[in-house]
């Protein structure tokens, strides 16, 4: 899922919580949970990008998608080309690794934003179970 997809969904998640138990927070400090929640939710696929840098040095169908840019052109077939050299799988590893520093940082600095920031890359982990399934599955 493309970055502003996983931002748009941490923001669906972090608004009803923050209204239903955080009922003080005033719009500004909402609106500071939806950026720290979904910049982080987006920023943990920054892993991806970089094993797919790293790879595409020895694998030449991953050459064009050095570029973000074209991975947001050609998502579907980056997809499928991430798949089939196992840039994938890694990042199924990645991700959690990611995710556990996130949220162990914020535990430890900002108790402040923690609740944000773990609403936003927990639901990047949901929203990535497709693609879970589909490398569980070969």
């Amino acid at each position: 899922m493309l970055p502003q997809n996983h931002f748009l969904i941490s923001a669906i998640v972090i608004v009803p919580v923050a209204l239903v138990f955080f009922p003080s927070l005033t719009l500004a400090s909402l609106l500071v949970w939806i950026l720290c929640g979904g910049l982080l939710s987006a920023a943990v696929d920054l892993d991806i990008v970089v094993l797919t840098f790293l790879k595409s040095k020895e694998e030449d169908r991953l050459k064009p998608f050095r570029n973000p840019l074209e991975i947001n052109r050609n998502f579907d077939l980056f997809m499928d080309t991430i798949y089939e050299v196992g840039v994938l799988k890694t990042a199924l590893t990645t991700h959690f690794l990611v995710v556990a520093f996130i949220l162990l940082s914020f535990y430890l600095s900002s108790s402040l934003y923690f609740v944000p920031v773990a609403l936003g890359v927990v639901s990047h982990l949901i929203s990535d179970i497709p693609n879970y399934r589909r490398v569980l599955e070969k």
